[in-house]
């Protein structure tokens, strides 16, 4: 088995991601890119939006509320060192809006997301803390339900590279 299977299966077996990428429509599995990058494995879907009209109705649709400075709110400087929590006290803005915040950590049709936007694009992610459970799956199972009435186009994979299962790499997981 070469390195890159090897870290792929490292957490779960190709049986379990063939498994759960046949009982997902929509989200796929992310191996995390790992060692220093600190981030997790986790299940993302990911959308196109072309304006704030989009943007807003999808969240709507989603019954998630976009909260809206009516000013532009304080951002860090560039280059300023900050201490940990006062860095976290600055809002994430969504990128091209008059100062809508980033959504975050939200609920939608119950089940816990993580929905970050940058320019034209939507990702929710569902995880729990660095690794993918069977749980995890049912909540995404979920969450695509409550997707059914999206109109934006689906990119897929959200990121394009291997690290997701998905059918442009995975294509015999798909059958």
């Amino acid at each position: 088995m070469d390195r890159w299977r090897q870290y792929l299966f490292e957490s779960h077996s190709e049986a379990t991601l063939r498994a759960w990428a046949k009982q997902l429509k929509l989200f796929r599995f992310f191996r995390a890119y790992g060692g220093h990058a600190n981030d997790g494995d986790s299940l993302d879907v990911a959308f196109h939006y072309d304006s704030l009209e989009e943007l807003r109705e999808f969240f709507a649709l989603l019954g998630v509320s976009l909260n809206a400075y009516v000013a532009e709110p304080p951002q860090p400087e560039p280059g300023r060192p900050y201490p940990g929590d006062v860095f976290a006290a600055f809002p994430s803005v969504i990128p091209g809006t008059r100062w809508l915040e980033q959504p975050g950590r939200c609920k939608i049709g119950g089940h816990s997301v993580f929905a970050w936007c940058e320019s034209q694009q939507i990702t929710l992610s569902v995880g729990s803390d660095w690794c993918v459970t069977a749980s995890d799956v049912q909540s995404a199972a979920a969450v695509e339900r409550e997707l059914a009435g999206v109109r934006l186009r689906r990119i897929d994979p959200p990121a394009d590279n291997q690290h997701y299962i998905c059918p442009k790499y995975y294509p015999e997981y798909f059958d």
